[in-house]
């Protein structure tokens, strides 16, 4: 922190003071804000999470419960869906007003506590599940048959070529984050609109009444595995508790503070950038509190247009279309469930629409891999570069880091390739997920009440965040009691 700034005391650290908040037309170069400047230049950081959210918990934990249940666990998505939403919208309020993304804030209050945030995500998603599965759709596409173990060393070779893929496309572009917000943009638009299309076609009125009988049922299966229902409520929206790793996109993409404390460049077209170890605070006067208003209104509007509601449309479409085409194939999630909308569209049109069925498994899947490598290594590299030793060492440069721990972290996920099946691999990941809730939301709620009056939270969202905590323990119980056999 340089000398001679003005500061005050955040958490056990001081911040920088400033006298100014950027104004969104300042920070993006536009003279005005409409539909089309939201839709190109603001909207995306929700777009991202969105991204990776809609993958292994929509189109392998949903459809497995779907298949096996029926949709009478509709009614959980809207409410798991808006509580993530509140979560992230809750960190986003404190990394526009700071510019520091959720890790650097933990750090204010231990630097215990800032690791303990930062490993928790590391953990949390170091697994390589999503490269896996989208490799057993791949492997399976190419040999024309539903993998199984026997079958390990050709996925692994397919799961290891999109682990190197997930290198070169992060590599590329001026900034990561906007290299992610164009994938995801032709992604996400084809992925939609496949589900949509074939859910007109193919789900009867009977199914879509089911699907409305379940939005109200309030009722969870008798028999239903624990260990799967914690981990699909882990994975309805993004992350549950880890979600907060998200906010490191709105840090990245500027908005508010962040504008002022630099972002993650990309290894080529990118160009070194100062990335600030720490943030800054403005002063707050009616007109700063006014722009801070506008700031945080756009991002709630971005979480709520785009993650909540294509969050809620992510999970029960795949659902309901796994459920009325799918049953009947013997699929299982530790293995070859990946495979199931290429067998039920081989099924009813034959070879091409196979193909496009795992087209389809491979886009959901490998997209949420790229996502997730992202926020590992951002969360992680965000960590370390609190170290002014680690920063000397890599000439202020933070894009060395961040390259560094990608290549550690594919390389560690080729390796759990060969660990474990697949869908055990997000099970792990799904249910280390709400555990992230023991310490995220009383982390959000200390550092809340650490911040000037005028910058915290309102009362509901706290309340909110509280419940969703709550939420999150009572299914981390359920999966923790059976796996020791106590349920």
């Amino acid at each position: 922190m340089a000398e001679g700034k003005n500061t005050q005391l955040l958490g056990k650290l001081p911040i920088e003071v400033e006298n100014k908040i950027p104004t969104p037309e300042e920070v993006f170069k536009i003279s005005k804000i409409g539909i089309r400047e939201r839709v190109l230049v603001l909207y995306g950081s929700a777009l991202i999470a969105l991204g990776v959210s809609v993958g292994s918990g929509e189109f392998l934990l949903g459809p497995a419960q779907a298949i096996k249940y029926g949709l009478v666990l509709a009614w959980l998505v809207p409410i798991g869906a808006f509580l993530q939403a509140m979560y992230m919208y809750s960190w986003a309020k404190l990394t526009i007003a700071t510019g520091e993304t959720p890790i650097t804030l933990m750090f204010r209050i231990a630097t215990w506590a800032g690791w303990l945030g930062a490993l928790g995500v590391l953990v949390g998603n170091i697994w390589g599940g999503w490269a896996y599965n989208s490799a057993v759709a791949l492997a399976g596409g190419v040999m024309r048959k539903i993998p199984g173990p026997q079958d390990v060393v050709a996925v692994g070779i397919a799961g290891a070529s999109l682990l190197i893929l997930t290198f070169v496309i992060l590599a590329l572009g001026r900034r990561i984050a906007r290299t992610l917000e164009i994938f995801n943009w032709i992604d996400l638009g084809f992925i939609f609109t496949s589900f949509i299309v074939l859910a007109i076609i193919l789900i009867p009125p009977q199914i879509w009444g089911e699907l409305a009988a379940g939005l109200i049922s309030f009722k969870i299966p008798q028999g239903i595995d624990p260990v799967q229902l914690a981990a699909w409520w882990g994975y309805i929206g993004l992350a549950t508790g880890l979600n907060y790793y998200a906010t490191a996109w709105f840090k990245d993409k500027g908005f508010g503070m962040s504008s002022l404390t630099g972002y993650i460049p990309a290894l080529i077209g990118g160009k070194r950038i100062e990335v600030s170890a720490w943030g800054k605070i403005f002063k707050p006067t009616p007109e700063n509190m006014r722009i801070f208003k506008r700031w945080t209104n756009l991002a709630l509007e971005e979480l709520i247009v785009i993650f909540f509601l294509g969050a809620i449309i992510g999970m029960l479409i795949p659902m309901s279309l796994s459920y009325a085409i799918a049953r009947g194939f013997g699929l299982t999630l530790s293995w070859n469930l990946p495979m199931w909308l290429a067998l039920a569209l081989e099924k009813l049109w034959g070879y091409w629409a196979y193909w496009w069925g795992i087209f389809v498994a491979v886009f959901v899947l490998f997209k949420t891999q790229l996502g997730i490598v992202d926020a590992v290594v951002r969360n992680m590299a965000d960590a370390a570069w609190k170290f002014d030793n680690l920063r000397k060492f890599f000439r202020n440069d933070i894009r060395y880091l961040y390259y560094l721990l990608a290549a550690v972290y594919l390389a560690w996920a080729s390796i759990a390739f060969v660990a474990t099946a697949p869908g055990v691999l997000i099970l792990i990941s799904a249910n280390m997920a709400n555990a992230g809730a023991l310490w995220g939301v009383p982390f959000l709620i200390y550092l809340n009440y650490k911040m000037p009056k005028e910058f915290r939270l309102h009362w509901s969202l706290v309340i909110l965040n509280i419940i969703f905590m709550i939420m999150c323990i009572y299914f981390m119980s359920l999966s923790l009691g059976r796996v020791l056999g106590i349920i």
